[in-house]
């Protein structure tokens, strides 16, 4: 009865007084220490935290309540940031970027500066929302509360800078958006500290691997995406412009890039990118690492951002890498294990018409069965925390497919146990030249037997 009473006042006290109380949940979370070394009394408390921990993981307050509560705006900003929530986001098309930024000029970069500012806010906006739709638990870390302070300092700066109709003006409008990207840069590290700040404090796990969770941060790290190619994407158009005027005559960012967009994009070269800095993690932390073999056109180019696609092949080839190197190498249980160029090869295929697709295969033995179902789970990992740019965070798969699903395209990874895995990647973008009459498989399937139409039963 006692116990009961305690849990029922801890819950009400936190219904009162929600900020102090988590405040010194916290402290008291750290302080505790090992359950197995307290009294009888301080163990009741902690079970008590524990208690109360697990209601909040399943208490959401409504946006509008969070952003006045915990949010450094003023009122009238708070009105503006809940009015933009409400504007649909636009979804952006390579095309329709490219027709856009090509040739840009002063008008463009003013008609560019013009757009983002009327745009980015409702994005930024929508990002804040997502933040403080997260369970009690994890908004209150440190982490995410700063990353979500930066979020509302970002929608100010752009909000309330004046309206870029001049040259002087788009020139500080860009300098703020240069600034804003920067400091944004570690948004990701952010919200993984915010996975370990909740460990800490004795959050079980199944909390963060919510259906709930993962999908607020898909949508968050979808939103993201656009937000950066937005500023990044005007900012490259602004260096494009510059070195027009510097050398008029040349054609420097007119042909290869509109933008940080890539207009013929090989994507062996990008792969053989990838791979090479893969391998380099790879030694740098387990002494070794498999060689690549690359076959399929090498020649295929897409219109796509290098960044994007250096970023999806470089998580899988290092997933891909460990996986074999920790099976097969130095670091296995096997009596004889392989080194340098004996270790099995991880097999790149690039192929593509219609939509463009790379396929890289391995030898690491597949994923464990229970565990496939989380591979794309924000914070699941099956490598430990120290790796650094290798593994362990528990970001790089599902942040590769979100990146893939953003111009249409798709991650599909296949485990064969005992054996290793496929990834096929799809970019969701035709080849550049590509011709329906001139696809492999038209040609099979305009040519039958004797040299007419294919049709009927197979087997006949």
């Amino acid at each position: 009865r006692g116990r009961s009473t305690f849990f029922d006042g801890l819950i009400l006290a936190s219904n009162l007084f929600l900020p102090l109380v988590e405040s010194v949940m916290e402290r008291v979370s750290l302080a505790l220490g090992s359950l197995s070394c307290l009294s009888k009394q301080n163990s009741i408390f902690a079970s008590g935290v524990k208690e109360l921990t697990r209601l909040r993981c399943c208490h959401r307050p409504s946006f509008r309540s969070m952003t006045t509560k915990n949010s450094r705006l003023t009122k009238e900003q708070q009105s503006s940031l809940w009015e933009h929530v409400k504007i649909p986001e636009m979804q952006l098309q390579i095309q329709d970027l490219i027709r856009f930024g090509r040739n840009a000029d002063r008008h463009t970069l003013m008609a560019s500066a013009l757009f983002i500012q009327k745009d980015l806010p409702s994005r930024l906006a929508k990002r804040i929302k997502e933040l403080q739709s997260l369970p009690v638990p994890m908004y209150s870390t440190r982490s995410i509360r700063s990353l979500a302070e930066l979020y509302e300092e970002s929608f100010v700066r752009i909000s309330e800078h004046p309206v870029p109709k001049s040259k002087e003006l788009e020139e500080s409008f860009s300098v703020m958006l240069d600034d804003i990207k920067e400091k944004h840069r570690m948004v990701q590290a952010n919200i993984a500290n915010g996975f370990m700040e909740m460990t800490r404090l004795g959050v079980p796990k199944k909390f963060v691997q919510h259906e709930d969770v993962q999908n607020i941060l898909s949508r968050f790290y979808t939103g993201r995406i656009g937000i950066r190619l937005l500023i990044e994407q005007h900012l490259a158009l602004r260096r494009d412009s510059e070195e027009k005027l510097k050398s008029p005559g040349s054609a420097a960012g007119s042909s290869a890039f509109v933008g940080c967009i890539m207009t013929n994009c090989k994507i062996y070269d990008v792969l053989m990118d990838a791979a090479e800095d893969a391998r380099a993690a790879c030694k740098l932390h387990l002494k070794d690492a498999p060689a690549v073999l690359v076959d399929g056109d090498r020649s295929l180019g897409v219109q796509y951002l290098p960044e994007h696609l250096y970023i999806i092949l470089f998580e899988l080839f290092k997933n891909s890498m460990r996986a074999t190197v920790e099976l097969h190498g130095r670091q296995s249980d096997s009596h004889s294990p392989l080194y340098g160029d004996d270790l099995p090869p991880t097999r790149a295929t690039i192929a593509g018409g219609q939509s463009c697709f790379v396929r890289i295969s391995d030898r690491g033995g597949g994923i464990p069965p229970d565990s496939v179902h989380r591979i794309w789970n924000f914070g699941h990992s099956s490598a430990p925390q120290g790796m650094g740019e290798l593994a362990g965070y528990g970001h790089g798969l599902p942040l590769s497919r979100l990146y893939a699903r953003y111009w249409g395209g798709d991650i599909q990874v296949l485990s064969l146990e005992n054996w290793g895995v496929d990834c096929h990647v799809r970019l969701g973008v035709a080849a550049n030249g590509f011709a329906p009459d001139q696809a492999e498989w038209t040609k099979r399937e305009r040519a039958g037997p004797g040299g007419g139409p294919r049709h009927g039963n197979l087997f006949a």
